[in-house]
């Protein structure tokens, strides 16, 4: 029966009847205390799950053909938010990405160096496959967002629950910025 109404409802959100925010799509109660868990993680635990749901979702990829810069390799953290980046591009923001809906804003508010969302903090100019930008690898809170950003959309959580989550975490800061004073 699940399976079946997983189909039902790829097909309405293909057929575009079903928006991505339908209560149809909101995540289950074990779902939504497992996004509580992942919210409250530290770095490295948020790290090492990525890794292992990136090697059991790509277990033959060859991350060499990346040719990362060697800015990626300063950090396990830093280096699996870069995986995240190049398989994932559309999930953390929108340049040359195929749903420009799908924007994460930059909660270390880099827009003032021109990043539009999360992505360009990966990628120069926010475009995939180009050069990639050394501002996450120097930057835990892009680095979080993003190792949050795949595990929350692993779970099945949408875009609005993602958003959501992700202006809980950085509270402080929003408000912080919303003063000036970052």
């Amino acid at each position: 029966m699940e399976k079946t109404m997983k189909h039902f409802i790829v097909l309405l959100t293909t057929l575009g009847l079903l928006l991505p925010a339908s209560p149809l799509l909101a995540m289950n109660a074990a779902q939504k205390k497992e996004f509580e868990r992942i919210y409250t993680m530290s770095l490295e635990d948020l790290a090492d799950r990525v890794e292992a749901r990136l090697e059991q979702k790509y277990p033959d990829e060859d991350w060499d053909k990346y040719r990362f810069p060697s800015f990626v390799y300063t950090d396990d953290p830093i280096e699996i938010s870069y995986k995240v980046a190049v398989k994932n591009p559309d999930l953390l923001g929108a340049a040359n990405v195929k749903d420009k809906g799908r924007i994460i804003p930059c909660y270390c508010f880099c827009n003032r160096m021109g990043h539009d969302n999360l992505l360009y903090c990966y990628w120069q100019k926010g475009q995939v496959g180009g050069d990639f930008d050394s501002h996450a690898s120097e930057c835990n809170i892009c680095v979080r967002q993003a190792l949050l950003a795949f595990l929350w959309d692993d779970l099945g959580a949408g875009h609005a629950e993602i958003i959501s989550g992700m202006e809980r975490k950085f509270e402080r800061l929003i408000e912080m910025h919303e003063r000036g004073e970052i």
